[in-house]
């Protein structure tokens, strides 16, 4: 039975792993330009997830005391008129 050795060449790690250290060293390069220059180095846009954390929390009572229904009255048309006996044909 042979032994396999791994070199240094090859990193045991998934896709995410090796397209992060692949792009450490560009961001790096943007961080120190950035610096280099006095300029704020720009912002990643949020993740879904911390788009959720930072929304407002409000509490299920809350939100069951304070909504707002709008009651509006719609004018009757041939879309939205109620049939006489309708209810004959219902079926349950």
């Amino acid at each position: 039975m042979a032994i396999i050795h791994y070199g240094k060449s090859v990193f045991v790690g998934n896709a995410r792993t090796r397209r992060h250290r692949r792009r450490q060293p560009l961001s790096r390069l943007k961080l120190s330009i950035d610096q280099a220059l006095g300029c704020e180095p720009e912002t990643p846009p949020l993740r879904r997830a911390e788009r959720i954390v930072q929304r407002p929390v409000t509490s299920r009572v809350d939100r069951a005391i304070t909504s707002t229904h709008v009651n509006r009255s719609e004018p009757a048309s041939f879309d939205n008129c109620c049939l006489p006996h309708v209810h004959i044909y219902a079926v349950r």
